[in-house]
């Protein structure tokens, strides 16, 4: 008699249940900077790519991320024009922070930033400290966003 494999399928489905998406990732770490001083934020995401300073009072941060394999499935046919990518993700991300009297006040994704499942997943990766570093110290983050 076969017994069943409850134990190894309860396991699996834990671990997938625990991933958080880069969709997901992304939405939070949005979430997370708004309010921000911009001292801080550099701490937990890094020196921005770029920068513009627009007046004396707002300053936008640029933040990219760059792919160089997106998954998914190449396929190439003797067609003109080459081929098709199915099932692939996208391959870079800008994030555009804006930044108002040192306090980050919004965050816009752009480039081809979609996961083949969800938006802005590709983005993840950019915030992703700042939502580490608020897992170990909540208090210095909001603290300093408080301020």
């Amino acid at each position: 008699m076969r017994r069943p494999l409850v134990l190894p399928y309860s396991f699996v489905l834990l671990l997938v249940g625990a991933c958080a998406t880069g969709h997901e990732v992304a939405r939070k770490g949005r979430q997370l900077i708004l309010g921000m001083d911009a001292s801080t934020l550099q701490d937990c995401a890094g020196i921005p790519t770029r920068t513009k300073q627009l007046d004396p009072r707002t300053e936008l941060y640029s933040y990219e991320n760059h792919y160089e394999h997106t998954g998914g499935v190449q396929i190439t046919l003797p067609i003109i024009g080459g081929g098709f990518s199915a099932g692939g993700s996208g391959s870079y991300c800008h994030a555009i922070v804006r930044i108002v009297d040192g306090k980050v006040v919004g965050v816009n994704y752009t480039g081809d930033n979609d996961e083949m499942i969800g938006r802005d997943g590709v983005c993840a990766p950019i915030f992703r400290g700042c939502l580490r570093a608020h897992e170990k110290t909540p208090e210095a983050h909001t603290a300093n966003r408080a301020s």
